[in-house]
């Protein structure tokens, strides 16, 4: 685009609307004074929390914020390593009926959270999350209780009849993780959310033709497999994400954000050869409905 194009993007009066599916708003130094100048600035978001104590605390954080609405979490890093312990999961199941949105959840077998026990506590929080998202109590405490539970227990009309938006982590466990997802109904009942994709391409094709969408950012569209899951991924499937700030008390701009955000939607338009306003229209469309 020229300078001249009455669509271009660097014109803050024309900008799109932006929209990041999984970030981590709550750990901002300031997170409603974030959450304000962002909304300034044209940016919406759905902020992952890590653990059930964090999402009641973000909640009430962000009551009042513009445009960020914030996911029930229980971060497999945090199951791994037992800052989420058998009363958070409780905790967990306890909000979930009334979470319209869940993250971040999911699997993470990367270095020591590969160990079995690890990948054992992982999977038992995942499939009791899952459940709890879709009506059905298993009674295990995390980290205990075999996998495949999810699909067996009592059926809360409550929590099974608003589809919730699920934001996933899914390191060195996408099948793992497209497994869990499968038994507990989850698939078919809600919108499912891989966040970073970063597994093989075998999982990417069951994981699209699952139904699942994909939210991209610039550290996966910084690496060639990451520009071509991008590119195969139908366009009505992907969404934006930033997953900043990385770490709690980080000091994080509206401006930073709005900077990262169109960073990652030049990158896509970029590696899909697409009109970066068009693109941001059909990002937004999407984005949109899941978070109505």
């Amino acid at each position: 685009m020229s300078p001249a194009d009455p669509t271009n993007l660097a014109d803050p009066a024309k900008r799109p609307v932006l929209y990041d599916l999984h970030c981590h708003v709550d750990f901002a130094a300031s997170p409603e004074a974030l959450a304000r100048d962002a909304a300034a600035l044209g940016v919406r978001a759905l902020s992952c929390t890590v653990t059930p104590e964090g999402y009641v605390a973000a909640r009430e954080l962000l009551a009042e914020g513009a445009g960020v609405r914030v996911g029930l979490g229980m971060h497999p890093w945090w199951v791994a390593d037992g800052r989420v312990d058998a009363a958070a999961a409780a905790q967990f199941e306890k909000l979930a009926p009334q979470a319209r949105f869940i993250g971040e959840v999911g699997l993470d077998f990367a270095g020591e959270r590969g160990r079995e026990e690890c990948r054992a506590r992982q999977h038992a929080a995942l499939e009791r999350a899952l459940a709890a998202c879709c009506g059905k109590a298993t009674g295990d405490a995390a980290g205990q209780g075999g996998r495949g539970g999810a699909g067996r227990g009592k059926r809360t009309a409550a929590a099974s009849a608003t589809p919730k938006v699920i934001s996933l982590h899914a390191v060195r466990a996408a099948g793992d993780v497209l497994d869990a997802l499968e038994r507990s109904g989850a698939l078919g009942q809600h919108a499912c959310v891989l966040h970073w994709f970063s597994g093989t391409s075998d999982e990417l094709t069951r994981a699209m033709r699952a139904g699942c969408l994909f939210s991209v950012g610039p550290r996966m569209l910084a690496s060639k497999r990451g520009r071509a899951y991008a590119r195969a991924i139908p366009e009505g499937r992907l969404l934006l994400e930033t997953d900043s700030p990385a770490r709690a008390g980080e000091s994080w701009s509206a401006e930073a954000w709005r900077a990262q955000l169109e960073e990652a939607l030049r990158l896509l338009a970029e590696a899909r050869g697409a009109d970066e306003r068009s693109l941001a229209e059909a990002l937004a469309a999407t984005s949109e409905r899941l978070l109505a």
